[in-house]
């Protein structure tokens, strides 16, 4: 199989505001040093502000600190920051918690929460963790004491090879204390645990299957109950793809083997398409050609509704 071409955004790389996380629904940004740049928990609603102008949402300030990487934890979207100082080594993970809502579905359990778990995986580091997140203070929570001021959270700590600190920004009310390390770790496993399931699923296998498994890790990340969500600035940050973009979604979905999915994106084209006239239908050549090829693979009964009827209707491509 050669290797597909997927949809323009490329929501896997980096951009200026960082590496994207997300839960389906939430969907972050972080940058090369671990500040958290940008989050929203519903991305049909605003992003979260920063209480001080142009500052990141959290930041993590490390004494001595060289340079940070960053990269994800194999087959999630789950990312992994390490920095080194003379003194040791930090581990921050950054990710937003969701588990199977099922054993073996697609659909997921969201939890609405940012969550970092950061670690002195060698020697003894300290740093400081600054939030300014503009939002309800009882919706941060950390395992250590926090200090409040001037509308921003933070907290200073040394710690020693092993230890670790658990921050969480919730949608909702969090509570704080040293629980919350265990919780963070708990759902950690859980987010891993679906992701790499997730990943398990791709048919692909070409030679550079860990570079098309990123891309298709971040085209799940741009997928919601609305279709394909992409950034834009201005507004509310997010909107709806163009109904061709979610076509050529649809069909790299099928193509790697994630036939629900395929089905998804597919019944978000049709819902949103031109209405149905006159006993015909018009959509793009690329949304016919993947509805067809579905169907001759895995049949009609698992489709949504609307698209099952949409299969007995002639089709008219809009190049006609």
């Amino acid at each position: 199989m050669s290797r597909p071409e997927f949809a323009a955004v490329p929501h896997e790389r980096s951009t200026g505001c960082g590496l994207p996380i997300g839960d389906l629904h939430g969907f972050g940004r972080v940058a090369a040093d671990a500040s958290l740049m940008q989050l929203t928990f519903d991305r049909q609603a605003a992003s979260l502000r920063a209480t001080r102008a142009g500052e990141p949402l959290l930041r993590l300030h490390v004494d001595g600190a060289g340079d940070w990487v960053g990269a994800y934890v194999p087959g999630t979207n789950v990312l992994e920051s390490t920095v080194s100082t003379p003194n040791g080594e930090l581990r921050v993970v950054d990710f937003m918690p969701l588990a199977e809502a099922r054993p073996g579905q697609v659909a997921v359990r969201v939890a609405g929460r940012f969550v970092r778990i950061v670690t002195c995986t060698e020697g003894e580091i300290t740093f400081d963790l600054s939030c300014t997140a503009d939002v309800d203070p009882a919706r941060i929570a950390c395992s250590r004491p926090l200090t409040r001021v001037d509308g921003a959270a933070s907290v200073s700590v040394t710690l020693p090879a092993g230890e670790t600190l658990a921050f969480v920004l919730g949608e909702t009310g969090q509570a704080g204390g040293a629980s919350l390390v265990a919780q963070a770790l708990h759902a950690l496993g859980d987010t891993i645990h679906y992701w790499t399931w997730w990943s398990d699923r791709c048919r692909y296998k070409g030679d550079d299957f860990d570079v098309v498994l990123r891309e298709a890790l971040g085209l799940k990340l741009a997928c919601s109950v609305a279709g394909l969500m992409l950034e834009q600035p201005g507004g509310h940050g997010f909107a709806v793809a163009p109904l061709g973009d979610m076509s050529r979604a649809a069909a790299r979905m099928l193509d790697l083997g994630y036939r629900q999915e395929c089905a998804e994106l597919l019944a978000c084209v049709y819902a949103h398409g031109p209405s149905v006239a006159h006993g015909r239908w018009s959509y793009d050549e690329r949304f016919v050609e993947t509805l067809d090829r579905y169907v001759a693979k895995y049949g009609a009964a698992q489709l949504p509704e609307s698209l099952r009827a949409a299969i007995d209707v002639p089709p008219q491509s809009l190049a006609s």
